[in-house]
């Protein structure tokens, strides 16, 4: 890495603890939202800043694909950096998912349960525990879109074809021409 991108990396990375440090001490919407946005903003750098520390290897990998010529082990690697590595180290880190789960059943068990003595003053009760609930099914459905996302990239891995070539080549140089991606 440049001393630029370390330099930058590391302003963006100071100004995330203060808005994590200020969100915590806050306890506001507005302090959680602008939190939000700088970790919005982290994320497109690092992923800038991943992709163009990665760009040749990929470009060459793209010419194998382009050309049909077999990838190499580094070309498979490179690849898979390039395009799931966040995915794969997030299953690698993350813990709570069989917690979320498990909580998940806890109040969808609570919620049938609560729903046999159901009147006008407890159902509020049961929209609170709904509410719980509900908190829940993006964590569990980002773990597992993750997850998919790793499994249908190691599949595609071994189902080369000129058409799987040629759509990996094009999602490479898009990733590494767009901001977005």
């Amino acid at each position: 890495m440049t001393t630029a991108n370390t330099c930058e990396l590391s302003d963006l990375v100071n100004e995330f603890r203060r808005s994590a440090t200020d969100a915590l001490a806050r306890k506001s919407v507005e302090g959680w939202e602008r939190f939000e946005k700088q970790i919005g903003e982290l994320e497109t750098s690092l992923r800038e800043l991943q992709q163009s520390l990665w760009a040749d290897e990929v470009r060459q990998a793209v010419r194998r694909l382009e050309k049909g010529d077999a990838l190499t082990e580094a070309d498979v690697e490179v690849i898979r950096t390039f395009l799931v590595s966040d995915a794969e180290h997030y299953l690698a880190m993350e813990n709570n998912y069989q917690d979320w789960v498990d909580e998940f059943q806890r109040l969808a068990d609570d919620i049938a349960r609560r729903v046999e003595g159901l009147d006008r003053d407890s159902i509020g009760e049961l929209r609170g525990v709904l509410k719980d609930a509900r908190r829940l099914v993006p964590d569990i459905r980002n773990y597992l879109e993750e997850q998919a996302r790793v499994e249908r990239f190691n599949v595609a891995l071994h189902t080369f074809d000129a058409a799987s070539r040629a759509a990996l080549a094009r999602v490479l140089k898009e990733q590494l021409t767009s901001r977005t991606r």
